[in-house]
């Protein structure tokens, strides 16, 4: 992200502009004298859009020519970088609620000439997304400031057949189970507040979406997925029909999880939950209904894999250090462990990760790292195996 200062004036006189550009394009922000805009745009998340723009550039057949809604669109920095940087996106369709936000979008698709591909109109997000019925999106890209949840059945009804709605969350203390209550009552879900949390989020919003298409006749497959910085991010791809709601369904279950041996697992349903831990013998905690189904598609990461060196980005290296470690972890089993964490319940300094997952390959168990956490690392070694390489592994120090 580069930004200069410029000499235009605005009225009233205490009001300057700042050019800024992101990827391949470019946008002018008013700014006022303490250096505030009054359009909310966060640098921050341009990880956030580098992940929009090479997903929709790599899922979708080349052949397909993508009608994409934001209806969240604030500077309209999104919208833009859809149509420079995705040469299968041929519309966006714009909105923000405020007239001044809609004023600067405007600027901001003018300025790269994108007016007869871009409309920017000013709406509600949901009133956007019901007003397409039948003219329906190829992908609809939610990015509120807090939880996309109210905007689900909305952006379901507007995604085509095989489309895919792409859904920002920075409420993390609800979702991590921080704020069990709130997660309560935005996901109807219960949660459990864990070491995995980020993984958590990703399942609990996942789940939400799942529920939302069911009750429309709709599925989902979470396509890709991600969690950076401050926020949660999925890509489900929506699937029409009674068989399909039923098959995503099936993808929802329950975690049970210990909180003194760190042991987790996924319960299909109530009937299998056994309220005392497997391995320890203390009572366990229980949450969901949550997202049991992948969190990738092994050809959706291979093509994004692909195409990165051709991102223009400032932050080309996160990106593709996160793809290639989901490109590691996406057929592993699911909720991660923290090297960390673990040894802290063993009263153990932690061990590099490196040779955690060197002990666990020569004991013969599958592992991984994860894009989740620095200390993380996914394994189908139990709990009581992972405490005796640690405690080895201490001792050999």
């Amino acid at each position: 992200m580069h930004e200069k200062m410029t000499n235009r004036k605005v009225e009233p006189s205490h009001i300057t502009t700042r050019e800024y550009a992101e990827g391949k394009t470019r946008f002018i922000l008013p700014i006022d004298v303490g250096g505030r805009s009054g359009v909310f745009y966060n640098p921050k998340m341009s990880l956030n859009r580098d992940f929009a723009i090479l997903f929709a550039s790599s899922h979708f057949p080349s052949s397909r020519h993508l009608r994409v809604c934001d209806p969240m669109t604030a500077t309209g920095v999104r919208a833009a970088r859809y149509v420079l940087e995705c040469p299968n996106v041929t519309s966006v369709a714009a909105a923000d609620n405020q007239s001044e936000t809609v004023a600067v979008a405007s600027s901001t698709i003018r300025l790269n000439g994108l007016a007869d591909k871009i409309t920017v109109v000013e709406s509600d997000a949901n009133m956007i997304l019901l007003n397409h019925p039948k003219e329906r999106f190829d992908l609809v890209d939610l990015d509120p400031f807090g939880s996309p949840a109210p905007f689900f059945e909305s952006a379901l009804r507007a995604t085509s057949d095989e489309g895919v709605v792409a859904a920002t969350a920075t409420d993390m203390a609800p979702l991590t189970g921080a704020r069990a209550r709130a997660c309560s009552r935005k996901y109807g879900i219960t949660p459990v507040r864990t070491e995995f949390e980020k993984e958590v989020a990703i399942r609990i919003l996942s789940a939400n979406l799942a529920m939302s298409a069911g009750r429309l006749e709709l599925g989902i497959e979470v396509v890709f997925s991600h969690a950076s910085d401050h926020y949660a991010r999925i890509y489900a791809a929506v699937r029409k029909g009674r068989a399909l709601a039923n098959v995503s369904a099936r993808s929802l279950g329950f975690l049970e999880y210990c909180p003194e041996c760190l042991m987790r697992s996924a319960r299909s349903g109530l009937d299998t939950i056994r309220n005392e831990c497997e391995n320890c013998g203390a009572k366990t905690k229980v949450g969901g209904p949550i997202w049991l189904g992948h969190l990738w598609s092994p050809r959706t990461v291979q093509t994004m894999v692909e195409r990165t060196p051709f991102l223009g980005s400032s932050r080309l290296s996160e990106v593709q250090n996160i793809l290639t470690l989901i490109d590691g972890e996406q057929k592993e089993s699911p909720f991660y462990y923290r090297t960390d964490a673990f040894s802290s319940k063993l009263s153990l300094k932690p061990p590099a990760v490196k040779r955690v997952l060197a002990a666990l390959r020569e004991a013969g168990f599958q592992v991984s790292r994860t894009h989740f956490h620095a200390n993380g690392f996914r394994t189908n070694a139990p709990c009581s195996e992972i405490a005796s390489i640690l405690k080895s592994l201490v001792k050999e120090a």
